[in-house]
């Protein structure tokens, strides 16, 4: 059963690399926004630090538009690994086994990861930060201890969410037994392993106003007046929604092996089978339940896809659960109902990005012409400067798609503050100009920020064109094409006319 859980887990990931990028035209919100920060390598955005932006350009550049599925996949893979590694100490190497895998069982490991985004490139370091906090609390070796610190400034240059775990796991080292850590050196070397990799991002932040956290706080901001209960509530349900695969394959098991005619007897009382079953309960169930109570405490707006990295060791609790007598006859109901599960899932996402043009009106982001855009971008730049398209001016959607499929890979300047396309100086601008596009009002993106451009503002001496394209959609030949204005800021030693 192993080898056929191997060779269906490589069938899995190689068919969630592969197919999206020939079923849908464009890619998702979050992986155009962050391709166009991550060919900038800042030491952070406006909005996140700066890690998964990079790499999602590294994996651009490698596998093109394969890439960001490719990475997803191995953020998920590397999640695994870890869950397996943590959980060999905690419940053995069967438990471990089964737990890893009905880890997928939670639906935040499969349609999610289509959009590689910071949520997905917390996975492995939150399972890395509670693995390797256990391995050194069990065996105090020096290079564990540097490996938590490293994982957890990794993770806070992915998303400072990640803080959730480490405050959990600081209240548990303090509150429990392994408070006698803190007399040995290796606590105090992953706190400044932790600091050092951290620094060059904590730098930035000083030197930029702190940007990301004025953009967390308008986020969770509870602009429309509900509920913190109702919130923190509705939180909850979500995650627990997003368990539903898993909970229903425990079902099938332990159905299945009621119905057995090999159903073996439980006499021995409910117990634990862990070695360490408060630390399995603190990283399976704490942060997502402290940020619930948070949410309620300090009345904010908790988004749902913040719970995304928070449950990597749901399926080794569960299996920390089943009785032993019941473990080998249940384990192969377990695996096949996660096959199941996963192959369920895998056809009704491929089918959604394939045929959910031909059930709405209005296009979905996968939906939307990138190719034809971005050719159209060029071929117009080109008419009018004998310089290369070197900037874009638009919001981080639509400027985006031109970014990622044009020859030139112009950056993007984002409308309003400044700070936000630090990148695109005056002096750039001036020497190479720009191309500034926006759709017409009715077909705008009504989430896409707006405002001035204030750098474009002060440029001299360009020479100006305007115009407008209409792009037709590659699919849902109903729509009304694509309109979209442009204005080209070209420099007098670059103007064709």
């Amino acid at each position: 059963m192993l080898r056929t859980m191997l060779a269906f887990a490589c069938l899995y990931a190689l068919a969630w690399t592969l197919f999206p990028p020939l079923l849908a035209p464009s890619f998702p919100l979050d992986v155009v926004e962050s391709l166009g920060w991550g060919r900038e390598w800042q030491w952070g955005y406006y909005k996140h630090p700066p890690l998964p932006p990079i790499a999602l350009h590294v994996s651009f550049l490698a596998l093109g538009r394969w890439g960001p599925f490719a990475l997803s996949q191995l953020c998920v893979a590397l999640t695994l690994w870890l869950v397996w590694l943590t959980a060999c100490r905690l419940v053995g190497r069967e438990r471990a086994f089964i737990g890893t895998v009905l880890t997928m069982g939670v639906a935040f490991y499969t349609r999610p990861a289509l959009e590689f985004n910071h949520n997905i490139a917390q996975m492995p370091f939150w399972a890395g930060i509670c693995y390797f906090y256990l391995a050194a609390w069990q065996d105090d070796k020096r290079w564990q201890w540097l490996m938590l610190g490293l994982m957890a400034g990794l993770g806070l240059l992915s998303k400072y969410s990640i803080g959730l775990l480490l405050l959990c796991l600081g209240l548990f080292t303090v509150l429990s037994p392994a408070c006698s850590l803190l007399r040995r050196p290796g606590p105090w070397l992953a706190l400044l392993m932790m600091a050092l990799v951290f620094a060059p991002h904590l730098l930035w932040l000083h030197n930029n106003d702190w940007l990301p956290f004025s953009y967390a706080k308008d986020r969770s901001s509870n602009h429309y007046g509900e509920s913190a209960r109702a919130g923190a509530l509705g939180f909850l349900l979500t995650q627990l929604l997003n368990h539903l695969p898993l909970l229903l394959v425990l079902l099938f098991g332990f159905l299945r092996l009621r119905w057995s005619r090999l159903r073996p007897a439980v006499s021995a009382p409910w117990q634990w089978h862990s070695a360490k079953p408060a630390y399995l309960c603190l990283i399976a169930l704490a942060p997502g339940l402290l940020l619930a109570t948070m949410g309620m405490a300090l009345g904010l707006r908790l988004r749902d896809m913040w719970g995304v990295p928070m449950w990597p060791f749901s399926g080794v609790l569960a299996a920390a659960l089943i009785p032993s007598a019941w473990l080998a006859p249940m384990r192969p109901y377990l695996l096949r109902g996660i096959i199941v599960w996963l192959s369920l899932i895998s056809v009704l996402c491929g089918l959604y990005l394939w045929k959910i043009s031909d059930f709405r009106k209005s296009p979905v982001r996968s939906d939307w012409p990138s190719a034809a855009l971005a050719q159209q971008a060029e071929a117009t730049w080109n008419s009018l400067s004998s310089c290369p398209l070197d900037t874009v001016a638009s919001d981080a959607w639509t400027g985006g798609l031109v970014a990622i499929s044009a020859k030139s890979q112009p950056s993007v300047l984002i409308p309003g503050d400044p700070r936000h396309s630090p990148w695109a100086t005056a002096e750039r601008l001036q020497q190479h100009g720009a191309l500034r596009i926006w759709q017409l009002e009715e077909d705008a993106d009504r989430d896409a920020p707006t405002g001035p451009y204030p750098v474009l503002d002060g440029l001299q001496g360009m020479r100006m064109h305007e115009g407008a394209w209409s792009i037709p959609w590659r699919r849902g030949q109903s729509r009304t094409q694509l309109v979209v204005q442009w204005q080209a800021y070209v420099p007098a030693a670059c103007d064709r006319h």
